[in-house]
């Protein structure tokens, strides 16, 4: 595989000539000059091949963030893009084996070593896989069996229930970043995640009606969120992804009247490019390639691996591949699989209503969030909520949730819910969703692959004594088993490309995920933490 980059931006006849000239799979690395969106030139005697290339590689940067590398697919078959901000063309070491320059060399800053509870199993341990086991039919297990399908793996979904039916079955989610104005782990993965979704979601259910919106406004809704956006929105080299709206502008935009308590000197922030979609749209449309089969009503009643391969039990028969990836959410703490219940996961239950639209809901022509959210009308229905209940394992609907997300709507925009509610006065003739979202005591996702915790723990111990002592042991991981899970409420911006992460690691190819960040959500990083500090790790 070739991984051709530039050190600026190369004209479209440049790269259209090297995809022809080049096999493929081909990575193309796009090094930008400065934090804007890059504009391809074309000649003037451009063909029309070149032409749809410009216009494809136009469609796709809409999302680009700067925060950290971004990975583009499915312009051309086995070509994928990455456009790289100036803040990360000295450091595409992490991402890259080896680089063949098309221009003059970029310096690289110095490749350090990982900590060996980070670093990556030995080759030897990362057989190609000849087929794969994905546990769980979410929208993490769905993105992870789409990852791995579209570079010719073999895929079995194992799922307890239905597909999209825990976490992920909601009417209508929202697709935006919630992030801090500092370059955090969460803001920089939100970020990264955001655009990757977009992307995916136009390139699989291209004119589909399962999602749309003009946008999303996230409005102040206490002082703290009022000087996060503010700040958010001093951050003009993201002013294509969102910028400070007043409440006229929001108002234009929504269609319909706003209550903007914190309206100064904004109301809060318009992501012109963000959507509502519904997620088992989504998850069904994922699922759907020759490569994935999905097994449902067919839980995990036990696993082991016979040194060769995972052999998981189930009633209906047994199932066993090379390589295994968790992405349970919150089923994860009663899994089999010990070295995944054992690590510290809170279940957080949420719950979304549904009511029927009004002549003026459906004026409304975008999604509106605050410390609530209401998505525009959909097949005659709104959803909104969402409840946010923490070490709650109900997942059956709660009348009090409903009255108290009712009264959320109600306190983002009265007249809206007055004119639901009094055409619907009954909640239990519409019932939304209710679920146990996973989540991470430090918010952010577990993905990568599983250590075996006793042999980390004999290997590691000296940790607990002087958290600094060296260790340079390789890290005793469980043969060729990953994890992608505990993406709380964030899961339609950070699952896909977590996928995309796992099934880079899983394969050996080039990973979209700064180093930093894949220590901020590898799963030995609880493990290590829990070792530092002498707790108990049992499920």
């Amino acid at each position: 595989m070739d991984n051709l980059a530039w050190g600026g931006i190369p004209d479209i006849r440049t790269l259209y000539n090297i995809i022809g000239k080049r096999a493929q799979p081909l990575n193309l690395i796009i090094c930008l000059p400065d934090n804007q969106i890059p504009d391809f030139q074309t000649a003037q005697d451009a063909s029309d091949a070149e032409c749809r290339l410009k216009h494809r590689l136009d469609q796709a940067t809409q999302c680009l963030q700067f925060n950290s590398i971004n990975l583009i697919e499915h312009i051309l078959p086995d070509v994928r893009f990455w456009l790289v901000p100036p803040s990360r063309t000295h450091r595409l070491h992490e991402h890259f084996h080896h680089i063949s320059w098309q221009t003059e060399a970029i310096a690289q800053t110095e490749n350090t070593p990982d900590k060996p509870w980070f670093a990556l199993p030995q080759t030897a341990e990362r057989q190609k896989p000849e087929h794969v086991l994905v546990i769980g039919a979410g929208i993490s297990g769905a993105a992870t069996a789409r990852a791995l399908a579209s570079h010719g793996i073999s895929v079995a979904v194992l799922e307890a229930r239905k597909a999209a039916s825990a976490a992920s079955g909601n009417h209508q989610g929202l697709l935006y970043a919630k992030i801090s104005p500092h370059d955090t782990e969460q803001t920089e993965l939100l970020l990264a995640g955001y655009g990757y979704t977009k992307r995916l979601l136009e390139h699989i259910l291209p004119n589909s009606d399962t999602w749309g919106g003009n946008g999303i406004i996230h409005l102040n809704y206490s002082r703290t969120e009022q000087q996060r956006n503010h700040e958010l929105g001093l951050q003009k080299h993201h002013n294509h992804l969102y910028r400070s709206i007043t409440q006229a502008e929001a108002e234009k935009i929504a269609g319909i009247p706003l209550s903007t308590p914190y309206a100064e000197p904004s109301c809060g922030l318009f992501w012109q490019h963000g959507v509502w979609l519904n997620p088992p749209a989504f998850i069904r449309a994922l699922l759907s390639h020759p490569l994935i089969r999905l097994h449902e009503d067919t839980p995990l009643t036990g696993i082991s691996h016979d040194g060769e391969k995972w052999i998981a039990s189930t009633p209906n028969g047994i199932f066993s591949a090379t390589h295994i990836v968790y992405c349970t959410g919150a089923h994860s703490p009663c899994l089999p699989e010990t070295n995944l219940a054992a690590l510290p996961l809170r279940q957080i239950r949420g719950q979304t209503g549904l009511t029927p639209s009004t002549p003026f809901s459906e004026q409304l022509r975008c999604a509106v969030s605050g410390e609530s959210y209401i998505s525009p009308s959909w097949h005659g229905l709104h959803c909104y909520g969402a409840s946010f209940i923490p070490n709650s394992s109900h997942t059956g609907w709660n009348e009090a949730e409903e009255t108290s997300n009712r009264q959320a709507l109600a306190h983002l925009n009265p007249a809206l819910a007055e004119s639901l509610f009094a055409a619907n006065p009954n909640p239990q003739k519409y019932r939304g969703h209710a679920a146990i979202r996973c989540d991470s005591p430090d918010h952010l996702p577990i993905v990568g692959a599983l250590g075996d915790i006793a042999a980390m723990r004999q290997t590691y111990a000296k940790l607990a004594l002087d958290k600094n002592y060296r260790i340079d042991s390789p890290c005793p991981y469980l043969p060729n088993a990953y994890a992608n899970t505990a993406h709380g409420t964030r899961g339609l911006a950070t699952a896909p490309i977590c996928a995309a992460a796992v099934a880079a690691e899983i394969l050996d190819l080039p990973h979209p995920l700064s180093k930093r960040l894949r220590h901020a959500i590898h799963p030995n990083r609880t493990v290590i933490r829990a070792i530092v500090r002498r707790q108990n790790m049992t499920p």
